[in-house]
């Protein structure tokens, strides 16, 4: 008589998904918010880009969330107000002969001119911008349209170089991980971030901060794939392979909002 066996089923209960939930100025506060539940441990309001963010874990209760920001209310428009400012004093790009731009917290000068087809080339410290003559774009449009791809492009080469490099320092350290892929993306957020699948994905506009802040955020998301949190375990490794990583954090605080194209 043949024997059945029953497949064992998976106990671990699934994780829930991250859920996202605006909730509108009841009218004496002066800001809209987003409330973001997710699996993390603690809970944070984040302020960025002129956008209230609070962040906690699933279990928590939206009433006490609504309750904490009543409370942090003051602060809140306070911070709000000193980011306005901060981006008011950012001067509007031009997308012009002469502007300079940054990489790698190095200034170029652009230097435009017709060429064959659209495109960028760095050269000391100079950006030559190559215009296509059957574009009917505003030579402007055109300009930043070369910037964002030969920024991305280069980000990319770089940020991979990188992140390579350090996740052979996590191996060196006796720790296995395993990072499938490096991605760009822009987003308002956040400057990294590192999935469960091993996925690192850095916003490119990083390139125009200094090296050694684009070398914490590497070692940031890279030291994701080992902790998947910000657990004191979490930072002590983060210690470990960039022991002046307080110093990056405190630039992209104040200047962070400076990188923009």
């Amino acid at each position: 008589m043949p024997l059945f066996l029953k497949k064992r089923q998976n106990l671990t209960p699934p994780q829930p998904k991250a859920r996202m939930i605006a909730v509108d100025d009841p009218g004496h506060l002066g800001f809209d918010y987003t409330i973001r539940l997710s699996r993390r441990q603690s809970a944070a309001i984040e302020i960025r880009h002129g956008k209230v963010l609070v962040a906690a874990p699933h279990r928590t209760a939206q009433r006490d969330l609504k309750l904490w920001v009543e409370q942090k209310a003051h602060w809140i428009r306070s911070k709000l107000k000193q980011q306005a400012q901060r981006q008011a004093q950012i001067p509007t790009p031009q997308f012009s002969e002469g502007e300079t731009w940054p990489w790698l917290g190095h200034p170029m000068t652009l230097s435009i001119r017709q060429g064959k087809q659209l495109g960028a080339q760095h050269h000391g410290q100079s950006l030559f911008i190559s215009l296509s003559p059957r574009s009917r774009k505003p030579a402007a449009d055109q300009i930043k349209t070369a910037l964002q791809s030969w920024y991305q492009q280069q980000a990319l080469t770089l940020l991979e170089t990188k992140t390579q490099s350090t996740c052979a320092r996590l191996q060196q350290l006796g720790y296995s991980v395993q990072h499938t892929r490096t991605q760009l993306r822009r987003t308002k957020s956040k400057w990294g971030h590192c999935t469960r699948q091993g996925v690192i994905q850095y916003n490119w506009l990083i390139a125009q901060a200094p090296e050694w802040v684009v070398d914490y955020l590497v070692v940031h998301e890279c030291c994701h794939l080992v902790h998947h949190n910000h657990s004191r375990t979490y930072w002590n490794l983060v210690a470990t392979l960039y022991p002046d990583y307080a110093l990056a954090r405190q630039w992209l605080n104040q200047h962070g909002h400076t990188l923009t194209l």
